[in-house]
């Protein structure tokens, strides 16, 4: 008979050895599968919410971006509206007015952005040393025909006018305006200015242009992005996909006062007072009394859209319906052509990809004093 001694060292040795093996057991398959199920549960839904923020953020900033734009390119149409005339007594250039209306479709309904010409001043927002370095003029003077400006302001100025000042018009402080007749270092020689015009040192002077707003539709013209703002050509605003004017005039109805101006916009039509109606879309302003000289008031509207198409908010990258409708902007309905007559249904991306704002102001006209061409 075989006497077992618990007490022994390799009976405990046994004995631990046997527990820890019952305790080291692995998962079985079934556990292993459910445990991954989870994990890609786990993982997916973590995926789809990335995703999802990355392009809502996305999306969110294109909004942002097409509201900085629309502000922006009415901003610059606003500023050079109110600013167009500036005392002016002569054609600049393309400008035989301070403003010129360049409708799309002057005789009809618009299939495409209208345009618009602005006589303005360029001056101390964009070169601080244009001011006179000396005084001129009073009532004890006979007269000034030259002014002579802080030192490099003549050199900017050339630069600014395309190499050459003879023949430009230029205004002192919005005040008297004159052609450059002459130019002899930093000073400037034109038509004599009688008294008792008289300018301080520090006054400032301006450079007349002509500027042209319109809408660019290439990536070329658009500096990469396309549609912009074009001013003078150069892209001024991306996103801007439509420019549309409305002018007020007064002086231009024969009917009201015998077409004589009183500072009160002429009633085009429709209901007695100032109302949309008097404001003029469809005509070339080129036939007496409606002529560019009576605008008094324009109504401006912009079309920004974003620069690139949603992609969804999930995982698809399939395009979403944005716009769903052309829109009708003054008097261009974008179904019936955004750029050119009949693009509309072939535009790629398609009109519908795009989120858009739209943004209207009326500004007055300030400065179309002199007397005309």
């Amino acid at each position: 008979m075989i006497m077992h001694e618990p007490n022994r060292p390799w009976h405990k040795h046994a004995w631990s050895v046997n527990v820890s093996f019952a305790k080291e057991q692995g998962m079985s398959l079934i556990e292993l599968m459910v445990g991954m199920f989870v994990a890609l549960v786990v993982v997916a839904a973590a995926f789809t919410v990335l995703t999802t923020t990355q392009k809502s953020t996305q999306a969110n900033d294109q909004t942002v971006e097409t509201q900085q734009n629309v502000r922006i390119a009415m901003d610059l149409l606003s500023r050079d509206i109110k600013h167009a005339g500036f005392g002016w007594t002569g054609p600049v250039g393309a400008c035989t007015r301070a403003i010129m209306p360049l409708d799309h479709t002057p005789a009809g309904a618009d299939t495409g952005p209208d345009s618009v010409r602005l006589m303005v001043p360029i001056g101390t927002s964009i070169a601080p040393a244009w001011r006179l370095a000396s005084a001129v003029g009073g009532i004890a003077s006979t007269g000034f025909n030259s002014v002579t400006l802080t030192a490099g302001a003549v050199a900017n100025m050339t630069t600014e006018a395309g190499g050459s000042l003879t023949g430009a018009l230029i205004s002192i402080a919005g005040v008297a305006t004159t052609t450059v007749t002459s130019v002899s270092g930093d000073t400037i020689g034109f038509a004599p200015i009688p008294p008792p015009v008289a300018f301080p040192v520090g006054m400032p002077v301006y450079l007349l242009q002509c500027v042209t707003y319109s809408i660019g539709t290439t990536t070329a013209a658009c500096a990469g992005t396309s549609p912009c703002l074009l001013r003078n050509g150069v892209s001024v605003a991306d996103g801007i996909e439509d420019i549309q004017f409305a002018y007020a005039c007064d002086g231009c109805n024969t009917a009201v006062n015998g077409g004589i101006a009183d500072r009160i916009i002429d009633n085009q039509g429709g209901a007695a007072g100032f109302d949309q109606a008097d404001f003029v879309t469809n005509n070339a302003w080129g036939t007496a009394p409606l002529t560019p000289d009576t605008i008094r008031m324009v109504q401006v509207t912009v079309v920004a859209r974003q620069t690139t198409g949603d992609q969804g908010l999930g995982e698809g990258k399939g395009a979403m319906t944005l716009s769903p409708t052309a829109l009708q902007v003054s008097d261009h309905n974008h179904g019936a052509g955004l750029f050119v007559a009949g693009d509309y249904a072939g535009l790629n991306p398609s009109y519908s990809n795009y989120r858009r704002r739209v943004v209207t102001r009326t500004v007055e006209t300030r400065n179309q004093r002199g007397s005309g061409i």
